[in-house]
Order: structure tokens, then C-alpha cells, then sequence
């Protein structure tokens, strides 16, 4: 066994596992099923031979990814009989069945200045990916919008007015996801 991941590497591991298992997993000839999950022993042994900083990877092993998935806060992976997934943020169409999330009152989404005055006019769109993300916390929601901006903005989102639209999906701990959100279900701007 080896030991434990120290947090530089653990941080620097989820980060290429995000990008990787949401992304661009052909970037180390990986080929994820249709809901997304890859053998955790490939994965490892993609990133050793084919990522382009293999250099910085000499170390993994399989009982590592286990370990940045299982300390993840923000739910980002799940892990299942020696496979890996993202449980959400994919830009690369992936059938994954969420539970729809039928309790919350009220959402946040954390964006950027720049971004407020389409965002109100046009509402929240999922852009790049296939789901618009949403968080169950306002602190969520400024971690996300800090790692864009300097000066974030956090969105209060009516999560009743938004079901009436269609269903709200719970994916990780605290993100939501919508295929929407229109401005009218936008109560509050906080943070400009």
C-alpha cells in the first residue's frame, strides 16, 4: 500500500481527473462507455504512458484515484466496481441518470461581472457543456464564480419558479443541474 496522497498532488490528480473524465479523455486514448465510466487500471495507466506531463505522474497508482474521488467535497466522481466517472460538468454527451431534486427553494449560481448583463437579458445557459450548474449554497456558488473572476456575482435562483420550467437534478453534493434557467427565475443579484 502506498501512502497517502500529500494535498499538492491530490489537488494537482483531481484537477487532471476532472478535466480528463468531463473533457478530453482522448487526450490519453481513453474511451469512456456511454455513462461515462472508464476502468480506473486504464486510467492509470493512460495518464503513466500518454498525458503529455506524464513526467509528473510516475507515481500513480490506482489506489490514488480512489483516494482524490473518495476526498472529494464537491462529489465530483464516482467510483464503481474498479471504474470511474464524473458525476457531472461534461462537455461530451454522457447518459447519466440523476435524482431529480424536488426539495429546494431556493438556488445560487456564482458568475462574473462580465457576464450579468447577457445573463439577465438571456438568462443561464450551459454554454460549453450539457447542463447549466447550479449550487444548494450561496458559499458554493462564490467558490465556483472565484475561480473566474476577482469580483464575483452570485445569482439567487427561484429553484419552485424554475421546476415549474422542468426538473431539477441533483449531481455531487451541492451542484444542481438545469438545462435552463430564464431570467425571470432570477430573484436576486448579489456582489455588483
Amino acid at each position: 500500500m502506498s501512502r497517502r496522497l500529500d494535498s499538492r498532488r491530490a489537488k494537482r490528480l483531481g484537477k487532471l481527473l476532472a478535466g480528463l473524465l468531463r473533457h478530453f479523455p482522448e487526450a490519453v486514448g481513453l474511451r469512456p462507455d456511454e455513462e461515462g465510466w472508464v476502468d480506473i487500471d486504464e486510467l492509470v495507466r493512460a495518464i503513466k504512458t500518454r498525458w503529455r506531463n506524464r513526467h509528473l505522474y510516475q507515481w500513480l497508482k490506482p489506489e490514488h484515484v480512489y483516494e482524490v474521488a473518495a476526498m472529494d467535497d464537491k462529489g465530483r466522481f464516482e467510483v464503481r466496481d474498479g471504474r470511474i466517472r464524473a458525476t457531472y460538468g461534461h462537455s461530451y454527451k454522457v447518459k447519466i441518470t440523476y435524482p431529480e431534486d424536488k426539495e429546494s427553494k431556493i438556488l445560487y449560481h456564482g458568475t462574473t461581472r462580465e457576464s450579468l448583463r447577457k445573463i439577465l437579458s438571456e438568462g443561464i445557459k450551459p454554454m460549453r457543456r450539457l447542463w447549466v450548474h447550479l449550487s444548494s449554497s450561496p458559499e458554493d456558488a462564490l467558490l465556483v464564480a472565484l475561480r473566474k473572476t476577482r469580483y464575483p456575482v452570485i445569482l439567487k435562483i427561484d429553484a419552485e419558479k424554475l421546476r415549474r420550467i422542468g426538473p431539477i437534478y441533483k449531481a455531487g453534493r451541492s451542484v444542481r443541474l438545469v438545462k435552463y434557467v430564464p431570467p425571470e427565475c432570477i430573484i436576486e443579484v448579489q456582489g455588483v
